[in-house]
């Protein structure tokens, strides 16, 4: 006995059967029901896509409506005030030209080295413990260099939703 399990034998042993005049599809046919397919799926991945963005924007629409009610209903509920006549400022006196910076010395880092130092010694009096200064490296910002902004982009990324 000879099994090969082509799609007639699969369809018999389905308990269905091939009509007489049909054949099985040829490779041609195969691959144009396969692109055919991909392309429906595509098509209807593109349709979902389009309708999604569509929702968005009706949403964003009906959002800035209820914002500018809002506002609205803000300005109507504010007590409304008679402008007073401004009088003119007086000119102002001008202002002496700002003290350029003072240059940093060799010798002002050594009496904030001093002045940390002291204090470090204050604190182990004060514990009973001995401390000890390695050394004094100046902080950037307090984030390892971030600015506000980046520390709050990395707070909002990382913290727990």
């Amino acid at each position: 006995m000879n099994f090969m399990l082509r799609a007639n034998n699969l369809i018999m042993l389905a308990g269905g059967s091939i009509p007489g005049d049909q054949r099985p599809l040829d490779d041609a046919q195969k691959w144009g029901v396969t692109l055919a397919g991909i392309g429906i799926v595509l098509c209807a991945l593109l349709l979902l896509v389009v309708i999604i963005f569509l929702f968005g924007k009706i949403f964003d629409g009906i959002n800035a409506t209820n914002q500018q009610k809002a506002k609205q209903a803000a300005a109507d509920k504010a007590p409304k005030v008679k402008p007073s006549p401004v009088k003119a400022p007086a000119p102002a006196p001008k202002a002496p030209a700002p003290a350029p910076a003072p240059a940093v010395s060799a010798a002002d880092d050594d009496e904030v080295i001093a002045v940390i130092s002291a204090v470090v010694a204050m604190m182990s009096e004060a514990d009973g413990t001995t401390y000890k200064v390695k050394s004094v490296k100046p902080v950037q910002n307090g984030w390892n260099g971030r600015s506000a902004w980046a520390m709050d982009g990395r707070r909002n990324n990382v913290s727990p939703f």
